[in-house]
């Protein structure tokens, strides 16, 4: 059986035994009256009235889950202190979890311009079943997939220098990157389409292709002549530094508010919008923007709305009566996580300095230690975020005009960060 954990935020509304909803007292029509049948007109069962229930749907006999994995490395010993080593990885994930905040959505029809909503003008409640107002949902029925070519490089300390490096470059796939809850992640959307999970398959809300780290010590010599106060100052001193770089996390370009007309009760509307084909949609100038960094980081170029297309624009909605041709119930073909946000870069820096205290024992010393993290004070941006923040992912509005948004909001790492310690050795 799946593990309990993925039913721990669920079960609590599952039906039939549990439903939830909430009646705002000071608007209720009739008082609330504990202990009365739900039948009676002034119990609180009444009065959340049709459609605002909430419940959740778990699939029933799930396929279990596993994940296949495998690793091939190559070792080579090139001095008596220096190796590399060179592997590749894989894992393949089966039969896995799919969830969401809503699957009481209305269903669209696969066309030749791709998955339409129903043709809704009057905006109707056209969802499975009316008489709630969300279900909660998971179901088994995607994949997974992780490949990554990994090298590494390690020299032991040797001549008074230490060194580490170490690249990876991977891809991880999968229709949904939710765990337990739907929203793990602050650059995911968290309601993707149960029916067809084909829709929101590709690279991962956690997926970074490129990452790099360097790491050295180097204790930094002094000539064995020195005495006295010269050896206490000169002697003991060791500098480390650790760089980190990696490619961003990418974020999906949505259209605000619920055009589609997916009525998805859940914390999530959205649409998608067009691609232009082979245009980057990413501003890697987004620092030289004269509105600064925070503007710009998303190439509205690159982005236009869903258009409709011969065969199927007698069931287009447009998005206004200013942008005739549109078609509000269309998915984009934009897909999920198509804008890779911008690359990290973190360089820290240590200095010791060893005071050898030889008249308590040969191996007691103090050391002083200044640590400088971020050192150059270099700032790291997430991309910018579907929902939370200011939802700079979202670049046009319902009705189809262009909300200014697509810039950066929030930062990844911390500023420049200095510590002084004293570490006793024995």
């Amino acid at each position: 059986m799946p593990l309990p954990g993925y039913f721990y935020t669920q079960q609590g509304i599952e039906t039939p035994f549990f439903l939830v909803g909430t009646v705002n007292k000071a608007n209720a029509k009739f008082p609330i009256k504990l202990g009365v049948p739900p039948t009676d007109p002034t119990s609180g069962y009444a009065q959340l009235g049709p459609g605002s229930l909430t419940a959740a749907y778990l699939e029933p006999n799930p396929k279990r889950n596993y994940v296949e994995q495998w690793n091939l490395n190559l070792q080579r010993q090139i001095t008596p202190n220096l190796t590399a080593t060179v592997g590749y990885i894989g894992s393949h994930g089966v039969h896995m979890l799919i969830r969401g905040d809503d699957g009481d959505m209305v269903l669209p029809t696969k066309t030749s311009a791709g998955w339409l909503w129903p043709y809704n003008p009057a905006g109707k409640d056209l969802r499975i079943n009316q008489n709630f107002g969300g279900i909660r949902f998971m179901s088994f029925g995607t994949d997974s997939s992780y490949e990554a070519l990994q090298l590494n490089v390690q020299k032991r300390m040797s001549h008074g220098f230490q060194f580490g490096g170490s690249y990876t470059y991977s891809k991880a796939m999968d229709s949904s990157s939710a765990t337990i809850a739907g929203d793990a992640f602050s650059n995911s959307v968290t309601s993707w389409f149960w029916f067809a999970p084909q829709i929101s398959h590709s690279v991962s809300d956690f997926n970074v292709t490129h990452t790099a780290a360097i790491n050295g010590i180097w204790q930094v010599p002094a000539p064995s002549s020195l005495h006295g106060p010269a050896a206490a100052v000169l002697r003991g001193w060791e500098l480390g530094s650790i760089l980190k770089l990696n490619s961003g996390i990418p974020t999906t370009p949505l259209i605000g508010g619920d055009p589609l007309g997916v009525q998805n009760a859940g914390s999530d509307l959205f649409s998608i919008p067009n691609r232009v084909a082979g245009c980057d949609p990413a501003n890697h100038n987004y620092k030289s923007n004269p509105g600064g960094v925070f503007l710009g980081y998303i190439n509205y170029g690159c982005f236009t709305l869903p258009m409709a297309t011969p065969e199927i624009a007698a069931q287009c909605v447009p998005f206004s009566s200013k942008l005739p041709g549109t078609c509000s119930n269309l998915l984009g073909n934009a897909g999920r996580n198509s804008v890779i946000g911008p690359s990290l870069a973190n360089l820290d820096f240590s200095v010791y300095k060893n005071f050898a205290v030889r008249k308590v024992s040969e191996a007691f010393s103090v050391q002083f230690r200044a640590e400088f993290f971020n050192i150059l004070n270099h700032a790291n941006f997430a991309p910018p975020l579907p929902f939370f923040g200011s939802s700079n992912a979202q670049l046009f509005n319902q009705d189809g005009t262009k909300t200014g948004a697509g810039g950066l909001q929030a930062l990844t790492t911390q500023p420049r960060d200095i510590q002084f310690a004293l570490k006793v050795i024995f």
